[in-house]
């Protein structure tokens, strides 16, 4: 359902900066995600973990703010599910990742 309620200048800011927060850190999820050495795909792995930070900026600034806003409403869960996504196309299942913490 769409309103024609304007957003005032603090929530415009608030909403940029929720934006701009959640593309940082989706940034650095994918920037950190660990490919595991050992695999034979190794290479495709950071390949792929590649092609998706490159095509990052292709994403509309409007539709990271629609997720950013989503993000915030389950918590940090969005985030959460992207990083476990990212774990598989680095080829470490969050078992694995869980273990190299402790």
């Amino acid at each position: 359902m769409m309103t024609d309620v304007e957003m005032t200048d603090d929530e415009v800011a608030a909403q940029i900066a929720r934006a701009d927060c959640f593309i940082e850190r989706l940034r650095d999820a994918i920037t950190t995600t660990v490919v595991n050495p050992g695999s034979l795909c190794a290479d495709a792995q950071r390949r792929g973990l590649q092609r998706i930070a490159a095509t990052l900026d292709a994403v509309p600034y409007v539709t990271m703010c629609n997720l950013a806003n989503l993000n915030a409403a389950m918590r940090g869960g969005l985030l959460d599910v992207i990083k476990v996504g990212l774990l598989a196309v680095g080829g470490v299942t969050a078992r694995d990742s869980q273990d190299d913490r402790r």
